[in-house]
C-alpha cells in the first residue's frame, strides 16, 4: 500500500512538472497530455477555461511574443485517495518579455490540482492558480 502511494505521488509530480517543460518548451502536445479533455483551469486574472484545446490554444498563443521561459514547480504537496488526488505546487516563472524598459517577467504563484488516474496516467482535472506576485524587471546585463 506505501509503496503504491509513493508512485502515485511520484508519477503525479511527474505530471506537473512535465507540464512547466512542456511549456517551456512550447511543446504542446506534452502540456496536452497534463490534462483531462474536460479539464477545469482558472488561471485568475488571465481567464478560466472549461476543457483542454481552448486551455492549450491560450497557453500557445500567450507564448508565442515571449522570449526564453522557465517555470520552476516545487514544494509539491500530493494527497491520493484511490483513482483521485489533489497536488499543492509552487511557480516561481521568468519571462523574457520585452515591454517599455523591462524585459523580465517574474510570476510567483500556487497551483492547487485536482487530478485523476486516467488510461493514460495520471492526468491534471481541475487547475486554479493563486498568484501571489507578477513583477516586471531588468535583467542585469554583463
Amino acid at each position: 500500500m506505501q509503496e503504491q502511494l509513493w508512485q502515485d505521488s511520484v508519477a503525479i509530480r511527474d505530471v506537473i512538472d512535465r507540464y512547466a517543460f512542456g511549456v517551456d518548451r512550447r511543446d504542446w502536445d506534452l502540456v496536452s497530455a497534463c490534462f483531462t479533455p474536460d479539464c477545469h483551469a482558472d488561471y485568475g486574472r488571465s481567464g478560466a477555461w472549461t476543457s483542454r484545446p481552448p486551455f492549450v490554444e491560450w497557453l500557445d498563443l500567450t507564448h508565442r511574443e515571449v522570449g526564453p521561459t522557465m517555470h520552476r514547480i516545487t514544494n509539491h504537496q500530493v494527497t491520493v485517495d484511490g483513482d483521485a488526488a489533489s497536488a499543492t505546487s509552487y511557480l516561481d516563472a521568468l519571462l523574457q518579455v520585452e515591454h517599455q524598459e523591462f524585459d523580465l517577467l517574474r510570476v510567483v504563484a500556487i497551483y492547487h490540482d485536482e487530478l485523476i488516474r486516467t488510461a493514460d496516467g495520471w492526468q491534471i482535472a481541475t487547475r486554479r492558480l493563486e498568484d501571489y506576485l507578477w513583477r516586471r524587471e531588468k535583467r542585469s546585463h554583463r
